[in-house]
C-alpha cells in the first residue's frame, strides 16, 4: 500500500535501505560500520589498576571502572587506561619510556568535538589533596592539552601543555599545584589526536578514607529471570497483520520523529503535533493497533523514535542530528531540546496511564484522546552510536536529549515537558546500541550520578545492545554469519550481562538486534547447514541464537526484522532477506516464523536453569517451567554446520521420576502444529541422535 511504501521510505534504517541504494555505498563504508560489532565489557583478567612498584610512592592508584571517555572512543579503540597501564613513577625515580596511546587511530575526528575535545574524567572516589601532575609528551604533530580539577558541573583549570612535534623534546612534563588542588576528580581534554600523550601520573595525599578497590564479581541481587514467551520480541517496520503478531511478547516498532513533530509553521508553545501518520485506517492508528496486541495476545510494543523534527530538515540536518530546538543550541545541554521534551509530554499524555484534559494536548489530525494505557517504554533514538556517520553522537549528548525526553531534566524544562511528567510510570529505554558497549553505558551512568541532582539512571526501560554473529571486528570486516557457537555469543552476552549488573543492576539487558539474512550473497547471511535450504536454515540458526542469549542472563531479545523491506521474495543487500516473512504485503511466510511460534507455544513458562555442557559434538542447555517446576526441558544440538550427527548419544536424567518424556519435533516446514513424540527411557537414560537442528526433550523430575 502507497502509505507503507512511504513509511519504509522515512523510518527504514540505514542497514535496510533498497537494492538502488546499497549498489551507491562505497565498499569501504560498509567496512567501516560493521566492523564496529565488537563487545566493549570489563575483564577480570585486565590490569585494571595503575601498577605501582616503589614502596610509599605517593603516586595515587588509578582504576580503570573509574576512568571515563566522555567521547565513547573505546567504540573503536580508544582506550583511557592506556594513560595509567605502564610501570612507571617519574617523580620517585622510576621514569620509564611509556609508548600506550589512550586515543583513538579510527575515525578520530568524531570523538574531538570543536571547542570542546576529546576529554577523559578520572573519578579518584575520595577528595584527594593532589600536589604534582606529571605527562608524558610523544606527539608527532603540536598540539593542546589541559588538565582539570573541579567536578563535571564547574572544571578549573590547572595545567596546559603544547606537545613539541619534535622526538627530542619528548619525555616528563612536571606541573605542581598548589595547595588549593582539592579535588574528587580530574579531567584531560586533549584538542585533537596529534596531542599524543601516553602516560599520566598524579600525585598526592588523600583527605577522606582511601577509596576500596571496585568489585570486579557482582554478588547483589538479581532481576527474575525471563520466561521464553516474555524473552522472545520481534523488530517492526510497520504496522504487521495482527495474525503474524501472536508468537512475539514484545515488538519493537521503528518510528521517525519528522512525522509525529512536522509542524514547520509554529514555535514550541503553540505546535500541533501530527499523531496519525500517513492518515492510516482506524484499524492501523496506533492507538487501535497497540489496543489489538494487548486484547488478543497480551503483547507488548515500544516505539523507537529516532530522527529530528521536519523543520530542521531545512537547516540541512539529517535523521542522525541532534534535535535541538533550534540551530546552534548546545548539544551537550538538556535545556537545548526543550521542544523535543514538549513533544515526549504529550505522547506519554495521550498513550500512556494518566488522563489529561485533552485541551491540554497539541495534536490536531485525529480526535484528541488521553490516559489510553497503551504502552509505558519508549525509545529515544536508534544506534545514535554509529560511527559510521558525521553525526555520531557523544555520550554526553545522548545523556541531554534523554535527561531532557524523560522528565523535561528533572522538571527544570518547566511543566508539560518529558515522559515521566506525563505518567510517572513512564520508562525510557535506552537507544540500541551498534555493538555490546558496556563502556559507553558506564559513562552515561556517571553523567547521571554527577548531573542529576536524584543522581537515577534514566534508562529503567532497559538498556538495549544490537549485535550480529557475522565475526566482524575492530580490524577485520565480516565475510559472512557464523553460527552463534562458533561466535560464542552466550559467552560474550553473559559477560556483557554481568558488566551491567555491576553498573545499574536493576535496569534490564535487552538484545534488540540479532538475525540473519537468507540471501547467501549477503554477508550477513546465515550458515547454509546440509541438507537444508536458506530459509530452514535461517530458521534454525535463529533458534540456536535464541538459546544462546536465553542462557546469557539477558532479559530480553528482539529478532531482526519481522518482514522483508522490499516486497521481493529474495531481496539482495545486507539485511535484506532477515524477515520472518515476505513484505510489506506479507504473502510468504518463513520456516523461521513457524519454529519461533512452535518453541513459544510449547515452552512459554519455562525459564533458564543451567547450562549442562558447551564442550565437544554435543551442547545441553537445561530450562525449568516457572508454572509447573518438576517440568524440565532439556535443548541438545550439535554447534557445527557441516552436516555434524551424533548417533545414540547417552545423556543420564538427574532425579529423573519415570520413564515417560516426550521429544519434540519442531522443525518441520509450513503451517501444520507439530505433533510431539511419546517415548520411554531406560534407566534414567535417554538415548538420542542429535544433530545441528535444535532438539528440545520434557521430562518429569
Amino acid at each position: 500500500m502507497p502509505h507503507f511504501k512511504k513509511f519504509r521510505q522515512i523510518f527504514i534504517k540505514q542497514k535496510h535501505i533498497t537494492i538502488v541504494l546499497l549498489a551507491v555505498i562505497l565498499i569501504a563504508a560498509i567496512f567501516l560500520r560493521y566492523k564496529e560489532r565488537i563487545y566493549l565489557y570489563f575483564s577480570k583478567k585486565s590490569p585494571n589498576v595503575v601498577t605501582q612498584t616503589i614502596a610509599g610512592s605517593d603516586r595515587i592508584k588509578i582504576y580503570k571502572e573509574y576512568l571515563f571517555d566522555l567521547s565513547g572512543s573505546e567504540a573503536t579503540g580508544g582506550d583511557p587506561f592506556k594513560l595509567f597501564d605502564e610501570n612507571c613513577d617519574p617523580k620517585n625515580g622510576l621514569p620509564g619510556k611509556p609508548v600506550t596511546n589512550p586515543l583513538p587511530d579510527r575515525g578520530p575526528d568524531l570523538f574531538f568535538p570543536k571547542d570542546k575535545g576529546l576529554r577523559i574524567v578520572i573519578d579518584l572516589q575520595v577528595l584527594y589533596g593532589l600536589t604534582e601532575i606529571y605527562l608524558y609528551e610523544r606527539g608527532f604533530e603540536s598540539d593542546s592539552v589541559w588538565v582539570y580539577t573541579g567536578d563535571i558541573q564547574q572544571w578549573n583549570l590547572k595545567a596546559g601543555l603544547k606537545t613539541s612535534g619534535n622526538s627530542s623534546q619528548w619525555g616528563w612534563k612536571k606541573f605542581i599545584l598548589s595547595d588549593s588542588a582539592k579535588s574528587r576528580y580530574v579531567m584531560i581534554r586533549f584538542k585533537s589526536h596529534k596531542s599524543t600523550i601516553t602516560e599520566m601520573a598524579l600525585y598526592g595525599k588523600t583527605l577522606e578514607k582511601p577509596p576500596e578497590p571496585p568489585n570486579y564479581a557482582y554478588t547483589g541481587a538479581r532481576l527474575p529471570k525471563p520466561t521464553l514467551r516474555t524473552f522472545m520480541g520481534v523488530n517492526s517496520y510497520d504496522h504487521a497483520p495482527m495474525k503474524y503478531m501472536q508468537p512475539f511478547y514484545a515488538t519493537r516498532l521503528y518510528q521517525s520523529i519528522a512525522s509525529y513533530d512536522n509542524d514547520t509553521v509554529n514555535n514550541s508553545s503553540n505546535i500541533s503535533f501530527n499523531f496519525n501518520l500517513y492518515k492510516l485506517p482506524k484499524e492501523q492508528e496506533l492507538k487501535y493497533y497497540v489496543d489489538s496486541l494487548h486484547q488478543q495476545f497480551g503483547n507488548q510494543l515500544w516505539l523507537s523514535i529516532r530522527g529530528v523534527p521536519k523543520y530542521l530538515t531545512k537547516y540541512g540536518y539529517t535523521q542522525n542530528g541532534k534535535p535541538v530546538t533550534s540551530p546552534g543550541l548546545n548539544t551537550e545541554d538538556p535545556l537545548s531540546y526543550e521542544r523535543h521534551s514538549r513533544f515526549y509530554w504529550n505522547l506519554m499524555a495521550a498513550y500512556g496511564s494518566n488522563k489529561f484534559d485533552t485541551n491540554e494536548l497539541q495534536f490536531h489530525d485525529t480526535p484528541r484522546f488521553s490516559g489510553a494505557g497503551s504502552f509505558e517504554v519508549v525509545e529515544n533514538g536508534n544506534e545514535e552510536d554509529a560511527t559510521w556517520t558525521k553525526d555520531y553522537w557523544l555520550p554526553t549528548e545522548y545523556f541531554a536529549v534523554s535527561s531532557a525526553d524523560y522528565d523535561g531534566h528533572e522538571k527544570r524544562l518547566g511543566p508539560k515537558h518529558g515522559l515521566a511528567q506525563a505518567d510517572p510510570n513512564a520508562k525510557l529505554m535506552m537507544s540500541g546500541m551498534i555493538q555490546l558497549d558496556t563502556q559507553r553505558v558506564k559513562v552515561l551512568n556517571f553523567l547521571c550520578q554527577t548531573l542529576r541532582k536524584d543522581k537515577q539512571f534514566i534508562w529503567q526501560g532497559g538498556v538495549q545492545y544490537h549485535y550480529y554473529c557475522n565475526g566482524a571486528t575492530l580490524t577485520t570486516p565480516p565475510k559472512a554469519g557464523l553460527t552463534p557457537e562458533e561466535n560464542r555469543l552466550r559467552e560474550k552476552l553473559t559477560a556483557v550481562r554481568e558488566a551491567q549488573y555491576r553498573l545499574v543492576p536493576t535496569v534490564r539487558a535487552i538484545l534488540g538486534e540479532n538475525g540473519y539474512d537468507r540471501n547467501q550473497a549477503s554477508w550477513q547471511s546465515v550458515p547454509l547447514l546440509p541438507g537444508y535450504n536458506e530459509a530452514q536454515s535461517q530458521g534454525i540458526m535463529t533458534i540456536r541464537s535464541v538459546m544462546a542469549a536465553f542462557m546469557s542472563g539477558f532479559d530480553m531479545y528482539n529478532y531482526f526484522m519481522l518482514r522483508n523491506s522490499t516486497n521481493d521474495e529474495n531481496p539482495a543487500g545486507v539485511f535484506g532477506s532477515s524477515g520472518m516473512i515476505s513484505g510489506p504485503a506479507g504473502h510468504t511466510v518463513y520456516p523461521v516464523w513457524y519454529y519461533w511460534r512452535n518453541v513459544v507455544n510449547k515452552l512459554a513458562d519455562y525459564q533458564p536453569d543451567s547450562i549442562i555442557s558447551e564442550q565437544g559434538d554435543v551442547w545441553i542447555y537445561k530450562l525449568r517451567s516457572k508454572v509447573h517446576p518438576d517440568s524440565v526441558a532439556y535443548f541438545f544440538v550439535s554447534p557445527t554446520k557441516n552436516g555434524k550427527v551424533v548417533q545414540h548419544f547417552n545423556f543420564k536424567l538427574p532425579a529423573f521420576k519415570g520413564g515417560n518424556y516426550t521429544k519434540l519435533n519442531w522443525f518441520s516446514v509450513g503451517e501444520a502444529i507439530p505433533v510431539d513424540e511419546k517415548r520411554t527411557a531406560k534407566e534414567s537414560i535417554l538415548q538420542l541422535d542429535v544433530s545441528e537442528v535444535p532438539l528440545f526433550v520434557i521430562v518429569q523430575e
